[in-house]
């Protein structure tokens, strides 16, 4: 699979906060717009904006000129098409710089990446999703070419588990909840006290494993990471391909990696 589209949804707002006075709604808008792209992306019409945003064409129309007239959003001469511009890039560069995480796990990837030649990846959690902030690619023919940015469920991910297993059970069931808890592949977990006995094993060897649960021919295992004061802030990732590797050869080989990386960057963001 070379490309993928985005399964995240439209921004939702809680709902005590969009009765607060304070509550901007056409600030709203414009992240609803600004998802439509990231849904699909590729370059949009306005009638394809108006659907995925859910907003009425009017509100669409003034939030594209006013991104366009700032330049955020560009308008092809020839098709008339809606495309983000470049100048997005400004946002992520800076999220990434930001970053103390990012700062310290960085370079602790790049050289597992190095030693084992598969994808590792960094990811963190938004609400029912996993987001992969870094990733470094394998230098071998994958399954899943997923890039930064991009977001997976919670439920079925190896990443999303090991976050899971360490959040509260409250919290853990609330997100299994809200979460649309459907097959993506033939051996998906959906069942929520299935997903919570997963969570368990998870707690009591260290990292989590999926196999091919999010994405036919894809086995993933995965470590988590704490902050400073014990909570679970990410999680880190290989991803490989099946059958270049087998769910056993991935527990003996690539489990003690994410582990030991994982351990390295807690142990770093609680020294630094």
């Amino acid at each position: 699979m070379n490309a993928i589209e985005n399964t995240a949804a439209r921004p939702k707002p809680r709902k005590e906060d969009t009765g607060d006075g304070r509550f901007l709604g056409s600030v709203e808008k414009t992240f609803q717009v600004l998802s439509a792209f990231n849904a699909k992306r590729k370059p949009l019409s306005l009638t394809e904006i108006v659907r995925l945003s859910g907003i009425e064409k009017s509100a669409a129309q003034r939030v594209v000129f006013t991104l366009r007239a700032l330049g955020y959003i560009r308008q092809s001469e020839t098709t008339r098409l809606y495309s983000l511009s470049a100048r997005m890039l400004e946002f992520g560069a800076s999220f990434i710089a930001s970053s103390h995480l990012h700062e310290v796990a960085g370079p602790i990837l790049e050289a597992v990446n190095a030693s084992c030649e598969e994808t590792v990846n960094l990811t963190e959690r938004e609400g029912e999703d996993v987001v992969y902030v870094l990733r470094y690619p394998s230098r071998h023919v994958v399954s899943v070419d997923l890039s930064s940015g991009s977001r997976l469920p919670i439920y079925c991910t190896a990443p999303g588990r090991a976050i899971l297993a360490y959040l509260d059970d409250e919290e853990a069931r609330r997100i299994l909840a809200t979460s649309d808890l459907k097959s993506r592949t033939p051996t998906t977990k959906t069942d929520p006290e299935e997903i919570l006995e997963a969570c368990a094993r998870v707690r009591a060897q260290g990292y989590s494993l999926t196999n091919q649960e999010a994405f036919v021919g894809d086995i993933s295992v995965s470590a988590p990471v704490f902050d400073e004061s014990g909570a679970v802030l990410a999680a880190v990732n290989i991803a490989v391909p099946w059958p270049r590797w087998s769910v056993e050869r991935v527990e003996a080989e690539l489990a003690p990696v994410v582990v030991g990386a994982a351990n390295a960057i807690s142990l770093a963001m609680r020294s630094t």
